[in-house]
């Protein structure tokens, strides 16, 4: 009674979270999941979105009527013991220290940590409310779920149960909730598979939106699709197998049903490795326990031994070839305790202290050992993270975890020789071996395994690939089970142990082609189909260490040229073949066909057609005028690739970020962090959450998109710009993202660097590069390459005598390395304006300050003849590493003249 007066009533508290206009139908009693936590939510569906609502729950009534408590802010009652040993019964005292994945110190919120930020992975927007009275705390989260923002929405099991759902938004936020029951859950699918979602997975089998979606049917014809597109090579390794494990129910939102990915190389002591040689591999078509022969052995005979106690009725369990399993949550903190927030959950879960230093993942070649030949423990397979992050293999935030029996501190990973002491290298020539001729030719029997026909039954016997009944779907059913301590037995037995994936398969996956275009002396041109989609960027498909364009168009820039003081190319685009410029104060929305032109003194933009449509048959019409969006003349404004966002940099020094439905802008946030010198150069990648913004003085800037908030000055090493005699401050010319792994490129005076999301400085140009005065760059991009693909191309720049010239990244040497040049002869004044196009990468558009636009492709194998064939095929034979390949290869000077010359049309 006395605490409701000092205390909003639950109902105003609710109200007060939702948007004008919403008013929840039907409210649900449920669970949100965060790796381990577990928070009592209302689900509240309204017309055009949901609610999930933190520290409420319903008693009875129906919406917003009814009784409504409000919760403590409580932690769940998880018990993980750390150090799976097997099919043992769980203590429950072992969980003292309160895990808080999103407490009072909210890590999950702060994305800059570098699992969230680098896996693509976010928070949307909450709004949190908090209130206190005697020493008790609530924590109301919400969160807004828009039909129109929803992409993506899977059933996914919760504790073993068909009773969860997993939505995925458009910015790729991920939010799992649990219901009471599964006919709720049922329920609330069935409502969301019917109604309008226009930006979804969804939206383009629903022919007129009348219709719900059968939901299996729907998600076994995607996974057909995608099954063919990686058997036909167009779709990588790594992307097919995360493809699965999300069929199959894995999440990141759940540490016990984490991703599972295979051990791939099986070597971790030779100097070099050799991807060529099939012995470096593990062998895929084994479960990890089979791996070594004296040790399968014995896991033999303890099926044998449990399968004559079953039969004799003396064991209540159905036999197993393992204790342990693959995957489970302990092993995902295990691997990633370095990184927050998996270091905070493995502290709380060994009541505030780390396990002991041996039993620490501290060497991948231990790790490796242990798993495949030496431990009966442990059968464990991989996290994704080792084909992707390398920061979790690096104590960066300096914790203490002790010293070994052997006097060793535990520290960073102690890596493979192979790897030279280098995460990057080591993730680098995993990632490698994944997307190898031999894996992709071997990689369905693994996927039969875990998740296909070998995964129950007389094959998983066969296989060595049975595990304790428990960890199978519909083994247990909870919803029957009266006794609460038996049931809560079951659950910490799962919680602990692993849980199997669903099976996706009953008859063997299809192995994937594998195909090589460059046959002894020829070209097998049937084969370079299935190679295109592996090709890194610019490279020729079927000889990928060789970069070459030819010009195959040009086009002079007429769009939003009106009262602009020169004829510079701000930005262009490639639709149905033809190039769409637009002036230097201009930047085009790239779904829509519309575009920005900023600079004006009224302070805002205005929205323009770009390109005629039935719709709007004239070009540059006005569509909306925003007025007043800063307090001086915008010079620079860019668009995310969705053109759901904007955001805008002043003379002031000001950055804006605004959100853009089509009609109206809507400020988001002030970014204040330049501190004198005007912005001059944006960009902005949804996909990793971040903006990064340059000023006239040289200081470039990463921010986080999610929360709005700076995350850190991008330096690069001995640029010497400061403490030059001169005393110039030399501006930001370019910056730009790579949207397939967050690495950023950056122009500062004729000075280009790329660094890593976290900002360590990767390469800069070579200094036997450097440029005089009249060849130095005037715009620089990064490409989409991802960094597995070493001999993509990463940066392009354009330069002031009309140049355009491509690079190549050198790990070792921490250098950009030039691997083509596009001479001045179609271009002859400054580079204003680039930008990458095409599904792979192939295709450049450049501009200049002329007003001249052309756009360059890959050149095509097909499009040689027989004697430049032969030169490629010999290079392909003497296997030149990408140090020897500076484009200027007097063999290759001829065709190069000949390119070029042959696109000449002026």
């Amino acid at each position: 009674g006395m605490q409701d007066n000092v205390l909003a009533s639950s109902y105003d508290l609710i109200t007060g979270l939702l948007y004008a206009g919403d008013w929840p139908e039907k409210s649900y009693n449920v669970k949100r999941c965060t790796g381990l936590e577990v928070r009592q939510a209302l689900l509240l569906w309204c017309r055009d979105a949901i609610y999930i609502i933190d520290g409420f729950e319903q008693t009875d009534g129906e919406g917003l009527e009814g009784k409504i408590n409000r919760l403590e802010k409580s932690t769940s009652t998880y018990y993980i013991n750390l150090r799976p040993q097997g099919f043992v019964s769980v203590d429950p005292d072992c969980n003292e220290g309160k895990s808080d994945w999103e407490g009072e110190v909210r890590v999950q919120q702060q994305g800059a940590d570098d699992k969230d930020t680098l896996a693509g992975k976010s928070k949307s927007k909450d709004t949190t409310a908090e209130a206190s009275s005697d020493e008790i705390t609530y924590h109301h989260r919400s969160q807004r779920i828009a039909f129109n923002d929803l992409y993506s929405v899977y059933r996914r099991r919760y504790q073993l149960q068909q009773i969860a759902l997993e939505f995925y938004d458009v910015h790729r936020n991920g939010t799992l909730i649990a219901f009471s029951n599964n006919s709720e859950r049922e329920e609330v699918l069935s409502k969301i598979l019917s109604s309008p979602l226009p930006n979804s997975i969804f939206s383009s089998s629903i022919l007129g939106g009348s219709t719900s979606i059968n939901y299996k049917k729907f998600m076994s014809s995607l996974r057909a699709k995608i099954t063919n597109q990686w058997v036909q090579g167009r779709m990588t390794n790594f992307d097919f197998i995360m493809h699965l494990n999300s069929f199959a129910g894995r999440t990141y939102n759940d540490l016990t049903q984490y991703p599972v990915f295979p051990w791939i190389i099986a070597d971790y002591d030779s100097e070099e490795v050799d991807l060529e040689d099939p012995n470096t591999y593990r062998d895929l078509s084994k479960p990890m326990g089979a791996q070594g022969e004296s040790r399968a052995e014995q896991f033999r005979e303890r099926y044998e031994a449990l399968e004559d106690n079953y039969l004799n009725e003396e064991g209540e369990a159905p036999p197993f070839h393992y204790g342990t399993h693959y995957s489970c949550a302990a092993y995902v903190l295990y691997y990633l305790m370095r990184l927050e927030p998996f270091s905070r959950l493995a502290l709380s879960l060994q009541g505030g202290r780390f396990d002991v230093a041996d039993r620490l993942f501290h060497n991948v070649g231990a790790s490796w050992r242990s798993a495949s030949t030496e431990n009966l423990q442990d059968v464990r397979e991989l996290i994704p993270e080792f084909f992707y992050l390398p920061e979790f293999l690096e104590n960066r935030n300096m914790f203490d975890f002790g010293v070994t029996q052997m006097g060793k501190t535990v520290h960073h990973v102690t890596l493979p020789a192979w790897a030279k002491g280098d995460p990057r290298r080591f993730i680098l020539v995993n990632r490698q071996a994944l997307e190898s001729n031999f894996v992709s030719k071997n990689l369905h029997k693994w996927c039969d395994l875990i998740f296909g026909f070998k995964q129950r039954g007389r094959e998983a016997i066969a296989s060595l690939n049975t595990f304790v009944h428990v960890t199978y779907e519909g083994q247990v059913d909870l919803e029957n089970i009266k006794d609460a301590i038996q049931r809560d037995s079951i659950i910490a037995q799962i919680q602990n142990f692993g849980q199997t994936p669903s099976r996706l398969e009953r008859k063997p996956f299809p192995p994937r082609n594998v195909a090589t275009a460059i046959k002894e002396k020829s070209i097998d041109f049937g084969a370079l189909n299935s190679l295109s989609a592996l090709t890194p960027p610019f490279c020729i498909v079927g000889a990928p260490h060789r970069v070459y364009l030819r010009v195959t168009m040009w086009d002079t820039c007429r769009v939003g040229m009106a009262g602009q003081a020169d004829s510079s190319v701000g930005d262009m685009c490639l639709v149905k073949g033809q190039i769409v410029g637009v002036g230097k104060t201009c930047a085009l929305i790239l779904p829509s066909k519309k575009y920005y032109r900023f600079g004006s003194p009224n302070n805002g933009v205005s929205v323009h057609v770009a390109m005629a449509s039935a719709r709007y048959r004239e070009v540059n019409r006005v569509l909306s005028i925003h007025d007043g969006m800063h307090r001086a003349p915008i010079t620079v404004a860019k668009p995310s690739l969705n053109g759901l966002w904007l955001v805008t940099g002043c003379m002031d020094s000001t950055v804006r970020v605004w959100k853009y439905d089509g009609h109206n802008v809507k400020l988001q946030a002030t970014l204040c962090g330049h501190e004198g010198g005007h912005v001059t150069c944006i960009d902005v990648s949804t996909t990793f959450g971040t903006i990064v913004t340059g000023d006239a003085d040289g200081n470039v800037l990463v921010w986080d998109l999610r929360t709005l908030t700076f995350l850190r000055q991008l330096r690069p090493v001995d640029s010497g710009g400061d403490s030059s005699g001169s005393g110039t401050v030399e501006p930001a010319i370019s910056v730009s993202i790579n949207h397939k792994n967050g690495n950023i490129l950056i122009l500062v005076g004729s000075k280009v660097s790329l660094f890593d999301i976290n900002g360590s400085m990767l390469a800069t140009q070579d200094s036997e590069d450097e440029f005089e005065s009249h060849n130095r760059p005037s715009c620089a991009i990064a490409t989409d390459c991802p960094e597995w693909m070493e001999q993509g191309v990463v940066a392009v720049t354009g330069h002031v005598n009309g140049d355009v010239r491509l690079w190549s990244l050198d790990y070792e040497e921490k250098l950009l390395t030039m691997r083509h040049l596009i001479p001045d002869k179609v271009h002859s004044c400054p580079i204003t304006a680039m930008r990458v196009s095409g599904d792979r990468q192939d295709t450049l558009l450049v501009g200049d300050k002329s007003g001249k636009m052309s756009v360059c492709k890959t050149l095509q194998l097909e499009a040689l003849n027989q004697q430049e064939i032969s030169v490629i095929v010999q290079e392909m034979r003497t296997g030149k590493s990408i140090g020897e390949l500076k484009y200027d290869d007097p063999k290759m000077t001829d065709l190069v003249r000949n390119f070029t010359g042959a696109t000449q049309k002026d």
